[in-house]
């Protein structure tokens, strides 16, 4: 029996998605989390850690492959087969992952983080033996100790987190952390910790470290990043607690910015605020690393890796094509340094591979998809000035000739600087437009006229129905 398929785009190939990758796409993240891995297993605690990127630059991705190589595993709730490591962490280590911005609306972020801790905790240790009895007393009390700070942080309120009636009945009787100074919170918090790290009631001199990851901090409002972050300060700078923050660091400053110069009442707001939120997350942060900014060859080994792998399937029919664009990317720097932005592209990239199979796999179509997969990713109102009249080449030639341009698609962008040497491109910038060299080479060339209208085609074919399949049942 035979099925009509009908008209419409049917994907041939599965599409990437933003999830964290477990593995090294750039080729520049691996030496990079072995050397934080072993700094934390060389670390005295407290310390925080921040991990340094641009929005979209793989800071999650690499903040979990930073716990698969101290735990052998996965991060919670990050799907995906963790990349076999060494892991030389010690039996006392543990893993805490925590994702702030899910957590940016409640009056207390400090308290969310505690019940994340608690639960790690309690579901990676066993509470009880094979008969139902309490296995281990003292780390009952531990797990009893951070029912009774959540319950006095929040002014009783109930922790909610599979909550063990018997520590629930002793707090509630005894009501002890109310009565205490935050020293002697901390105190026990620290000695709590050690039980549940050590599963003894002798703790000894073993390297015991609880190790908490906190995501997208950078995303929170400004208000529940400084509520987290002086929590953290205030009631877990322990000796045992080691915390790995991912932000942009910008983004974060820009956020306390208005804040900090409200305080400050100051005329001078910007230079003032800038500056105080910078040493405000300098007091924080006892260490940076800067995730590294891949090059020019690192972006086209990405760009073919991910093509190889969306047409898996069908990399025999597509293989003349990815290598011509990727020999194109190693001549011309045409696409930002940013990992979510590059998927974003190969996936508009391997759409107009599969539409325009019909076209000639030269240099020329290889350019083409690159220009028309990066503005229809990065410059919408370029692709739809070319998608609606082919001699709009020419209104784009003399933009990326001059710098300027009154028309309305083209004069927020700016043309890169072909002659300096060593200039950096913002990985996140997309008001730079990567493709003026590229349209200087076709016009001189006495090829431009016949490109806009070739660019033309290629919408055309992008947008045009996938003729009617039939295949077998």
């Amino acid at each position: 029996m035979y099925v009509l398929l009908g008209y419409g785009y049917r994907m041939a190939h599965q599409s990437l998605n933003d999830l964290p990758v477990l593995t090294d796409d750039f080729g520049l993240y691996t030496t990079f989390v072995e050397g934080i891995a072993e700094e934390i297993r060389q670390s005295q605690a407290p310390k925080t850690i921040a991990i340094t990127g641009y929005w979209g630059s793989g800071k999650t991705s690499v903040l979990a492959q930073l716990y698969a190589q101290l735990f052998g595993e996965n991060p919670p709730s990050i799907k995906g087969e963790a990349v076999p490591t060494s892991n030389d962490a010690t039996p006392h280590y543990h893993g805490v992952w925590f994702e702030a911005w899910r957590y940016q609306h409640e009056p207390q972020p400090i308290i969310a983080l505690m019940h994340t801790m608690r639960q790690s905790f309690s579901q990676k240790r066993q509470l009880f033996d094979k008969v139902g009895k309490i296995a281990n007393v003292s780390m009952v009390a531990g797990l009893s100790v951070f029912d009774g700070v959540i319950k006095t942080l929040s002014a009783g309120a109930i922790s909610g987190l599979d909550k063990i009636q018997s520590i629930g009945d002793k707090y509630e009787k005894d009501n002890l952390l109310s009565q205490l100074s935050t020293d002697q919170i901390n105190n026990a918090l620290s000695t709590a910790i050690d039980h549940l790290l050590t599963n003894k009631v002798e703790i000894g001199e073993a390297d015991r470290k609880c190790i908490i990851f906190i995501d997208d901090l950078d995303r929170c409002d400004a208000t529940t990043a400084k509520k987290l972050l002086e929590g953290i300060k205030v009631h877990l700078n322990l000796e045992n607690c080691i915390f790995v923050i991912a932000i942009d660091p910008a983004q974060l400053e820009a956020s306390f910015q208005l804040e900090h110069a409200q305080l400050r009442n100051t005329a001078n707001k910007q230079d003032i605020s800038n500056h105080d939120a910078t040493e405000y997350l300098e007091k924080l942060c006892q260490d940076a690393h800067r995730l590294p900014i891949a090059s020019q060859q690192n972006i086209a080994d990405f760009v073919a890796n991910n093509l190889n792998k969306i047409f898996r399937h069908e990399h025999d029919k597509y293989s003349d094509i990815i290598a011509a664009i990727k020999a194109e990317l190693e001549q011309q720097n045409y696409l930002p340094a940013n990992p979510r932005r590059l998927k974003m592209i190969c996936n508009r990239l391997a759409a107009f591979i599969t539409k325009t199979t019909n076209e000639e796999q030269n240099q020329l179509h290889a350019q083409s998809l690159l220009f028309l997969a990066n503005t229809y990713v990065s410059y919408r109102e370029v692709y739809e000035m070319l998608s609606v009249c082919p001699d709009s080449i020419n209104d784009l030639y003399k933009f990326a000739k001059s710098g300027k341009s009154d028309i309305t698609a083209l004069k927020h962008l700016t043309a890169l600087n072909g002659e300096a040497q060593g200039a950096f491109v913002h990985p996140n910038k997309i008001t730079e437009f990567r493709f003026a060299s590229l349209l200087t080479e076709i016009e001189a060339n006495g090829k431009l006229p016949a490109w806009g209208d070739y660019l033309h085609k290629l919408i055309q074919s992008y947008n045009a129905p996938v003729p009617a399949r039939i295949e077998a049942e």
